[in-house]
């Protein structure tokens, strides 16, 4: 193999996976206390084709078929390092979180 990853785009239907979740946040960041249902649809839209885009970006740059690494989805973000800094930052609460486990 040529180091080509094939990528597919299907499509899957929607559940409102993050619907609540994105409704708190809504809230959060000024919105009503119980946003409209539609509102929250086109977030969990935008969201859900961020994380596919990622995934499919990630899954490009791998070399390996089928598999993809935290190595990768730090490839893709170089070039912001808001994003970057912050999936650096939960990968050390991660290994904290990790550790005290350990201990307690």
């Amino acid at each position: 193999m040529d180091g080509q990853v094939e990528v597919t785009n299907k499509q899957f239907p929607r559940h409102k996976l993050f619907s609540r979740e994105l409704a708190l946040l809504m809230y959060g960041f000024g919105d009503a206390i119980s946003p409209l249902p539609e509102s929250v649809d086109v977030m969990e839209d935008i969201l859900v084709d961020f994380i596919n885009s990622m995934c499919v970006q990630a899954a490009t740059v791998s070399g390996r078929k089928n598999k993809i690494s935290v190595e990768d989805f730090k490839f893709i973000l170089r070039k912001d390092p808001k994003k970057l800094a912050r999936v650096e930052e939960l990968i050390a609460m991660n290994k904290e979180i990790e550790v005290a486990r350990t201990i307690f």
